[in-house]
């Protein structure tokens, strides 16, 4: 089982309590989702596909499904383990494995090495799979287990077999269970992601610290619900709203059928009030007679003929008119040659006038000296008369002489006009005579040539009867003659202009009632069509729309039973969401004295006043990891801003680990974790772990592939756990793809190396252990002393650069415990008699000596003193037995 699905079991367990008193059909839905859990999962929001494939699934069972607790195995009480130590496991075919390979479990603590692609990862993975039922990496990656789990080379998998001892020392078999067995793993990935917070929003962190507890399949599966159903599901009459539409277009189309009648009386009344506004009286047949009639031209036709005659051009020319143009031309004449004689008179003065304005025009450049003799108008020689004065003053005794030369401009433009307009007069005559075919005649001639006459007094040629029938011209009477002519014409043109003018406004008048007996006519005509179409509308109305009527009562059915699958899905993703966010709150409650330990002892060596004083967890996804330092007890501050990247994921490990000494766990699985710790914090944690009493009920299976802190663990290991443990190495396989597992190692605790080689009554090999032995034995002790406010000690140096000898370390160590009265501990007895049979041994012995710098390959040395060799193998016993 997946630790998701377990993980919603728990859910709908939780919906199922009282307190939260959730809807039946929340607990429906619940309940439909879970009986189709692994194929929901396999979904995500993407293009919609959970909410398609749900909506399926509800349309067809939701109606059915039982709203009751369906049968989910209980996980078990705290404290109710089913066994209390692992003890063996076999594995493969299976991931890296080829073939079945045992593994001894049953040892308190057991520590697995090797480099990266040696079998570690396959062999945790059937450790994940045998006790939690999956495993999260395949789940991650989506892939099926048939593929994920099987061996490449084999092309398959068998199920890891892992038996455990129970409380009555009985071999059992481990039955997988997410619930139990999830927070016995301590993952990498785990604490990395944990170390991320910071920079997370609420939301986030609340996932992040829900992966830390290995729950983030479960938030993966939660993420991956679509907000609604609403586009999948049938919520809105769709199909109905097109029927009543159509039904609102007949009942409007009956409308039409029972007002017909009535609005055909309004055509009517129309019609009568149309021709009555054109003649009082009139009937609508008799207008449209006028318009248009089929036995006999119309009026309007009639009309159009008479308008085609162009009625005759007013000339508007009489014989007055013609006789005030001779005399205004006459008296024109007249005034400009008198004006013109006048202006002879005055010639000289006329030479005068220009003189004047010629010198006035020169003073601005000639001011100072005569225009003409160039003599000064001031000093010696000077002229006797200003020249620019004189003529200025003789130019106003010529004011009147001015006035006439403009009089006679004016004259000779009004006899040019007055000539121009007898001219005009005569094209029109002319026209007239042409007109009536009299071109060639006296009178016609006279008038063409008369347009092109230019001499003096032209027009007066006619004035005298007998010089003109000499000169073949007409008299004035024959001129008058024409104008009478044409007065008489003027006359009955504008009597045919004016019916002219009422035959147009009579014709525009019936054009646009035709326009208005047009747009009644459209409306008989359209009253009828749409009284036609609108019947038979009416008679194939239930036949056309039958399919629609099947739908629409269809669609009913699926509203009625889409809406309550919209309603049950709203209420059941805000109760899971709220689920998953006070999930961390869960299982955070009751860790923070514990994860607060933890934490301190991982940072033993950090100042008294940068530990904690108190630990606050969040209890709801939007409160904070808040921390009180022991130097500022007063003040609460948001971890995650305060930490450092290190002693955060030092913070993630604790609550982990809080988390399983809260459970009572039998079992701690540390899979490559360390490798996500810092160096400086790994040696705290080594302490905690295997030194102090945190996990002294615990069996701990440790994976990893740094050699150097398995090394420290095997060497720091409580004796009580040392003969309780066992170390297996995994290498590469040499050809036939299977990993090549030993896990029948010698110990490389220091101590159990120097008990060896004495048994082989091997004393170099003795000493060579004992000088690492006594230099982890010096730095524990050391580090002890410092925890407890001793940690300043005297040592002698052999110069700048040198490293003490081991011997000044034990000496100066020992005169620390013994001269500190006020410092009263168990250990110190033991650890001065342990220190003293090391000092026992002579400086200058050949022991010390190696002791002092190392135990190296020379040749016709002398043998050691056995005796002294084993008081130092006895202060090492002594020491190793320590609690420090």
């Amino acid at each position: 089982m997946s630790a998701a699905r377990r993980d919603f079991e728990e859910f709908v367990r939780w919906l199922h309590q009282r307190e939260i008193a959730a809807a039946p059909n929340v607990r429906q839905m619940a309940n439909l989702i879970l009986s189709n859990f692994e194929d929901i999962a396999a979904t995500s929001l993407q293009r919609s596909q959970r909410a398609v494939l749900i909506t399926d699934l509800a349309q067809r069972a939701f109606a059915t499904t039982s709203e009751a607790l369906p049968d989910i195995a209980q996980a078990p009480e705290q404290g109710e383990w089913p066994w209390k130590r692992l003890h063996h496991l076999s594995v493969g075919p299976f991931r890296g494995f080829r073939r079945a390979e045992p593994f001894n479990l049953n040892k308190a603590v057991i520590l697995f090495y090797g480099p990266n692609g040696s079998g570690k990862t396959s062999f945790c993975e059937a450790l994940e799979y045998s006790l939690l039922g999956s495993v999260g990496e395949a789940q991650a990656m989506r892939i099926p287990d048939a593929t994920y789990l099987s061996n490449f080379h084999e092309e398959r998998y068998e199920p890891p077999v892992l038996t455990a001892i129970d409380q009555g020392n009985n071999q059992v078999p481990v039955i997988a269970n997410a619930d139990i067995y999830r927070f016995c793993f301590v993952e990498k990935n785990r604490i990395d992601s944990f170390s991320r917070l910071a920079s997370k929003t609420n939301a986030q962190r609340t996932e992040l610290i829900a992966t830390l507890f290995g729950m983030e399949r479960f938030n993966d599966f939660v993420r991956n619900f679509n907000e609604s159903l609403d586009q999948q599901l049938n919520l809105f009459g769709i199909k109905g709203a097109q029927l009543a539409q159509r039904r609102a277009a007949l009942e409007q189309d009956q409308l039409l059928i029972g007002t017909q009648k009535a609005r055909t009386n309004e055509l009517v009344e129309e019609e009568r009030v149309l021709a009555n506004s054109y003649a009082e009286g009139m009937t609508y047949l008799e207008l449209n007679k006028l318009i248009s009639n089929n036995e006999e031209p119309c009026r309007l036709d009639i009309l159009n003929g008479v308008l085609n005659v162009i009625p005759s051009q007013i000339l508007n020319v009489t014989a007055q008119g013609l006789h005030a143009n001779y005399v205004e031309l006459d008296a024109a004449h007249a005034a400009e040659i008198d004006l013109r004689a006048r202006l002879q008179e005055r010639s000289a003065q006329v030479s005068f006038k220009d003189l004047y304005s010629a010198v006035i025009a020169l003073q601005p450049t000639e001011g100072e000296r005569c225009p003409a003799c160039e003599t000064p108008l001031l000093g010696q020689p000077h002229t006797l008369r200003n020249p620019y004065e004189k003529a200025a003053t003789g130019l106003q005794e010529l004011g009147e002489l001015t006035i006439l030369q403009t009089n006679h401009g004016q004259a000779i433009d009004r006899a040019n006009q007055a000539a121009a307009n007898l001219k005009r007069l005569f094209g029109i005559l002319l026209q007239f005579v042409t007109s009536n075919q009299e071109q060639e005649s006296i009178v016609g001639q006279y008038l063409s040539g008369a347009q092109e006459e230019n001499s003096e007094c032209w027009w007066t040629r006619i004035y005298d009867p007998e010089v003109a029938a000499r000169n073949n011209l007409p008299t004035h009477q024959d001129l008058y003659n024409v104008c009478q002519l044409i007065e008489a014409q003027d006359i009955q043109s504008r009597i045919s202009h004016a019916e002219h003018a009422r035959n147009i406004e009579e014709r525009d008048r019936l054009i646009n009632f035709r326009l208005k007996i047009q747009d009644q006519d459209r409306k008989r005509e359209l009253l009828s069509e749409m009284v036609i179409a609108a019947q038979r509308r009416i008679n194939s109305f239930e036949n056309e729309n039958a399919g629609l009527i099947s739908q629409v009562a269809q669609e009913v059915a699926n509203i009625r039973r889409d809406s309550p699958i919209k309603t049950a899905y709203d209420q059941f993703l805000t109760q899971l969401r709220h689920y998953k966010d006070q999930l961390p709150g869960t299982l955070m409650e009751g860790l923070n004295d514990k994860a607060m330990a933890l934490y301190n002892e991982f940072n033993r060596d950090d100042l008294n006043e940068d530990k904690l004083e108190s630990l606050y967890l969040p209890v709801t996804g939007d409160q904070r990891i808040d921390i009180v330092f022991r130097g500022k007890p007063q003040t609460r501050v948001d971890a995650l801003k305060v930490l450092s990247e290190g002693h955060i994921r030092c913070m993630g490990l604790a609550i982990l680990l809080a988390k399983n000494i809260n459970l009572n766990s039998p079992l701690l699985v540390f899979d490559d974790a360390i490798n996500a710790i810092d160096h400086d914090h790994r040696r705290g944690i080594r302490s905690t772990i295997f030194e102090s009493e945190n996990f002294e009920n615990t069996q701990i299976l440790v994976t990893c592939h740094s050699n150097e802190w398995l090394k420290d663990i095997q060497d720091y290991l409580p004796q009580r756990l040392r003969n309780d443990s066992l170390y297996y190495l995994f290498r590469h396989h040499t050809g036939d793809y299977h990993p090549r597992v030993n896990g029948h190692l010698t110990s490389r605790n220091y101590v159990e190396l120097a008990r060896a080689a004495n048994e082989e009554m091997n004393e170099r090999g003795v000493l060579d252990a004992s000088r690492k032995a006594i230099e982890m034995f010096t730095e524990k002790i050391w580090r002890w002393l410092g925890r407890n406010g001793l940690g300043t000690i005297t040592l002698p140096l052999a110069g700048v650069g040198a490293e003490p000898a081991l011997r000044n370390k034990v000496e100066a160590l020992r005169k620390k415990i013994d001269g500190s009265e006020e410092f009263v501990h168990e250990n110190n007895r033991v650890i001065l008699d342990a220190f003293g049979k090391l000092i026992g041994v002579p400086e200058r012995n050949l022991i010390w000596q190696y002791l002092n710098k190392g135990t190296h390959e020379e040749a016709d040395r002398d043998d050691f003193d056995r005796h002294y060799v084993q008081e130092v193998l006895d202060a090492l016993e002594e020491l190793d037995a320590l609690n420090l």
